[in-house]
């Protein structure tokens, strides 16, 4: 393997020529050269998502279907983010309620990774040790596979949404391993579940010193440029089915330090379609804003209902094609109903889409 390193950029060659990397740090947002099937003159918010399982997660299934049906039923929402677990199959009560409305789902990883890193901080799909890259990979498999089940019970899955894991090394090794990683995963991805589209979500990279906590800090082994620089690398490679795409949590950004909205115009102009943004705030802490989700109804959470209004109108004025969603807790930061949020958030969907 040869890798040429410099203030800006690296260039990784493996010997067998299975993989070239360029990574070019001052280059992220100049370039727009994808290849896909997204109909960039038609400005469109396609489909409002909603994360329920942050508010209702905690609820014995059948009342979680109750509340999914009610979404669809009387709100008009029929396309759902959720996480799927290796292993652990989603309970037939959400399985038999999302068959039955024929509900889309944005199925994210962020959970898997979350989960597993506490145990083993070195899992992930960027991790340079190749036993940590191929256990996370053999775990994203695992939920593959129930998400082609899914699929055969006439539940589309319509976004993979998947992240780095934590930092364990340096920067080159992570994005050598990342790439290497959504090379094979969108291949699989491609040959298993032909109308789904793999994302990358972004998640925080505060440094290991950061006072705050993981998993409520400290996700991400690559920054968010890095991760798009890494993305765009593996779509100039990728042969067949859609191109990877990145998906924006507004609070994890918020837990990073950023502000959202700037970033989210900075990629909307780069060279990654984006497949949606996931809307919510963050927990307030002495230390930071913590990754627990909390709404709009919090004052404290970094996140408003302008907010929300703001980002839509970007979205809408955008060249691209891409889902709006809401995320939240019952976190405020004392506990609320969950239909209290969840009637807010549908609230301030109906004006953002």
């Amino acid at each position: 393997m040869e890798i040429i390193d410099s203030t800006h950029r690296a260039i990784v060659a493996l010997s067998d020529g299975s993989v070239v990397l360029e990574l070019d740090w001052r280059n992220l947002g100049r370039q727009r050269n994808w290849s896909s099937t997204l109909d960039q003159s038609l400005a469109m918010i396609t489909e409002k998502v909603l994360g329920a399982y942050a508010a209702i997660g905690t609820l014995p299934p059948t009342d979680q279907a109750a509340w999914y049906r009610r979404a669809a039923g009387e709100w008009g929402i029929n396309a759902f983010e959720i996480p799927i677990l290796a292993g652990q199959a989603l309970p037939d009560e959400l399985v038999e309620t999302f068959a039955d409305l024929g509900a889309s789902l944005v199925v994210t990883m962020v959970a898997q990774w979350a989960g597993r890193g506490q145990a083993h901080p070195t899992y992930g799909i960027a991790a340079p040790e190749a036993a940590d890259r191929h256990s996370a990979l053999l775990d994203l498999c695992s939920a593959l596979q129930h998400c082609t089940e899914l699929e055969g019970k006439g539940i589309r899955i319509r976004n993979l949404a998947v992240h780095t894991g934590c930092k364990s090394a340096e920067t080159i090794a992570h994005a050598i391993a990342f790439h290497q990683s959504l090379i094979e995963i969108q291949q699989r991805v491609a040959e298993v579940l032909e109308h789904t589209v793999l994302c990358v979500e972004l998640t925080d990279h505060r440094p290991l010193e950061h006072a705050v906590p993981f998993p409520a800090a400290k996700k991400a082994a690559l920054t968010s440029d890095e991760v798009v620089q890494t993305v765009a690398a593996v779509n100039r490679q990728i042969s067949s089915g859609s191109p990877v795409q990145i998906e924006i949590n507004w609070g994890r950004l918020l837990v990073n330090g950023d502000e959202p909205l700037p970033r989210l115009e900075r990629l909307l102009g780069g060279a990654v379609p984006l497949a949606g943004v996931i809307l919510s705030g963050a927990g307030a802490s002495p230390d930071g804003y913590m990754d627990s989700h909390n709404s709009h109804l919090d004052p404290d959470s970094g996140f408003s209902a302008a907010d929300g209004i703001a980002c839509a109108r970007v979205l809408a004025n955008s060249a691209q094609t891409c889902f709006i969603g809401m995320k939240c807790s019952v976190k405020a930061p004392d506990e609320l109903s969950v239909e209290t949020v969840l009637e807010a958030q549908v609230e301030l969907l109906d004006q953002m889409a």
